[in-house]
């Protein structure tokens, strides 16, 4: 029986300095029958001349080059070109271990999943962090695995931690207008899944490098985080809509009350009114903290009664921070 073809969709943006070692990981793969897609979207470096070397040198890797549209046009043009049974996404300034797809398709077939996780590494200039972990295979059913998804246990929003049925993305599109697209589409393939599986050996290597989409410069952090709250609201409301989350999503009050304090720091610019206004919104609703840790309750009491004070206290202490550091 011939080995299913596993597709996977490198979007490539100005990365030449991290490109070969992102795909010479995925032709150095222990299971060989895959299609890589390298789709260059507009560089303006040298990305897509080495994606044209690197493809003279094995017939497995597609390339096509595109204006610059965002990655949730790229992934949506390499879900529509992929021709494989499975899926896999991998950013193309990360790079995977030898054995990440034969490890994740060998535990699809295994335990008959549509999808299977594993944990990952988290490269960084000051040392690598593993993600994720644990003693032995998980395997969630469906609504387990919107409970994962919730708890950020195990089941992340990340699409290059997977392997996927490609099925599963038969009438979904990433979101071309805007950031965290993965946020997005999330709920809409893991809604149509029956079992997911997770593998606790680290097997991707994930490289936060200085101008990466999650390594924002300071002028760009609010509206980045500000993309980031709108993104989970919409994964909230799926899940709200379809009873998928009975509780509330840490990450969604975390990350508003994170922005929130940002804004303490900033002029009170009527666009900052605005997002300042959007994330209490949040806060402050009824179920903002159910199921969420006594210290969520505190600070939303904190927030929404105790403002000033709060802001005070907050202010006070991050100038303190400063000070101490100088």
């Amino acid at each position: 029986m011939e080995s299913p073809l596993i597709s996977v969709i490198v979007p490539v943006y100005n990365v030449q300095d991290y490109l070969e070692r992102c795909v010479t990981s995925l032709l150095n793969q222990t299971y060989h029958n895959l299609e890589i897609i390298l789709i260059d979207d507009g560089s303006t470096d040298d990305s897509l001349m080495l994606c044209k070397g690197l493809s003279e040198k094995d017939a497995r890797i597609r390339i096509l080059s595109q204006s610059n549209q965002g990655v949730g046009a790229v992934r949506n043009l390499g879900v529509s070109m992929a021709t494989g049974q499975y899926l896999g996404f991998v950013d193309g300034d990360d790079w995977v271990d030898v054995d990440m797809y034969e490890s994740l398709l060998n535990l699809i077939l295994k335990q008959g999943a549509d999808v299977a996780c594993c944990a990952h590494y988290r490269e960084m200039d000051g040392g690598v962090k593993v993600v994720g972990g644990g003693t032995g295979i998980l395997e969630f059913s469906c609504q387990e695995a919107f409970e994962a998804l919730r708890q950020e246990g195990f089941i992340l929003n990340f699409l290059w931690d997977k392997l996927f049925k490609r099925e599963l993305f038969s009438e979904i599109l990433f979101p071309q207008e805007r950031r965290f697209e993965d946020l997005i589409v999330a709920p809409q393939w893991l809604y149509k899944t029956d079992k997911v599986v997770y593998l606790p050996k680290p097997k991707y290597h994930y490289f936060i490098r200085p101008g990466s989409l999650t390594n924002k410069p300071k002028e760009d952090e609010i509206q980045w985080r500000y993309d980031m709250v709108k993104a989970l609201v919409v994964q909230r409301d799926f899940c709200r809509k379809y009873g998928l989350w009975k509780c509330a999503s840490g990450k969604l009050f975390r990350t508003s009350v994170h922005l929130i304090n940002r804004l303490l720091f900033l002029p009170a610019t009527p666009e900052y009114k605005q997002i300042h206004n959007f994330c209490m919104q949040i806060i402050k609703e009824k179920n903002s903290v159910k199921g969420l840790r006594f210290s969520y309750l505190l600070k939303k009491c904190m927030l929404t009664y105790c403002w000033f004070v709060y802001s005070r206290l907050y202010y006070s202490y991050k100038m303190l921070q400063y000070y101490i550091k100088r």
